[in-house]
């Protein structure tokens, strides 16, 4: 069983999800941490959701856990969401998290990806863990700020973009997402994705978009769609979630300007950080060189994994 200090794996209730809701709205929680999406996530990829909960009736703190199944009886304990979600792990109104403290049984695992907080006043000692990274755009900085903090290379692609007459849409639907996902599915199937669906992301959808935490931006070259955005988040963080361009259309800058119009439209709509969702140099250099000539604002995040020896025997370590 995963233990750490006197929390408890709950699975919670109405009354305990609303507090956790209100916790993630007051102390700078993400989407990611709502049990909202973890209940979609656990539906696709069929994991056993808990959280885990410092006080069960009066909670301040807390981690989404999906339990996975592995053979022989291994199970394995996601402090965070699976698939494409990157990280959540604590949030709440936290006293500093001491991940050494996290103990799991004889054939079981814990593994952790805590959220990038910009001024992070959970993950303390962090020298100690693995990290990873990802980049914010400040969106308190004003628009000319912004822009200008832009490789030179980004701004000229949003100028040239707009001199091609491509245009922005923005969708609240299902509608946009129809229009994106013939886009999304071509990369989906380039890069071998097969497991992240229309259906996997139609759920997102039908959950958050009438509460305004999930939209799709479509450029258009021609009144043809040329790139799209799917944008996941709530008033503090507002996520890059999926993206992808016309393998077919020449390059006009529409990436790039497809990502301004997304931050002019959360800087306006009064979300603070935009979130380009997780950085990989090595693994995916050009994507990386992408995001981060948006924004250089590399924010680490902690990254965490315990293994009992029944475990790694199991799996061969």
């Amino acid at each position: 069983m995963l233990k750490y200090k006197n929390y408890s794996l709950i699975k919670p209730n109405t009354e305990q999800s609303s507090q956790i809701e209100r916790l993630i709205d007051r102390y700078d929680g993400s989407v990611f941490h709502e049990v909202a999406l973890n209940k979609i996530v656990e539906s696709h990829f069929g994991t056993d959701l808990y959280y885990l909960v410092d006080d069960c009736i009066n909670i301040n703190s807390f981690a989404p856990v999906h339990v996975i199944k592995g053979k022989k009886g291994a199970k394995r304990y996601e402090l965070n969401p699976l698939g494409d979600i990157p990280y959540a792990g604590f949030a709440g109104n936290n006293s500093p998290v001491d991940l050494k403290q996290l103990s799991v049984g004889l054939f079981e695992s814990a593994k952790y990806s805590g959220f990038p907080y910009p001024q992070d006043k959970i993950h303390k000692n962090t020298g100690q863990y693995a990290f990873g990274e990802t980049n914010m755009v400040d969106l308190g900085e004003s628009e000319d700020d912004i822009f200008t903090a832009m490789e030179s290379s980004k701004r000229r692609n949003i100028r040239k973009a707009i001199k091609a007459g491509i245009q922005v849409k923005q969708y609240f639907d299902v509608e946009g997402f129809n229009v994106f996902w013939p886009i999304l599915d071509a990369l989906h199937k380039k890069l071998g994705y097969s497991r992240f669906t229309y259906e996997y992301y139609k759920k997102f959808i039908d959950e958050f978009s009438t509460k305004k935490k999930i939209f799709t931006l479509i450029a258009y070259k021609n009144d043809q769609p040329v790139s799209g955005l799917l944008i996941i988040g709530n008033k503090n963080y507002a996520h890059f979630f999926k993206g992808a361009s016309d393998f077919n259309v020449k390059p006009e800058g529409q990436g790039e300007l497809i990502h301004w119009e997304a931050i002019k439209i959360l800087k306006e709509s009064g979300v603070r950080y935009y979130d380009l969702c997780n950085l990989n140099k090595e693994k995916l250099p050009e994507i990386y060189r992408f995001k981060t000539g948006i924004s250089n604002n590399i924010i680490n995040y902690t990254k965490y994994t315990k293994n009992s020896l029944g475990y790694k025997i199991i799996n061969h370590f």
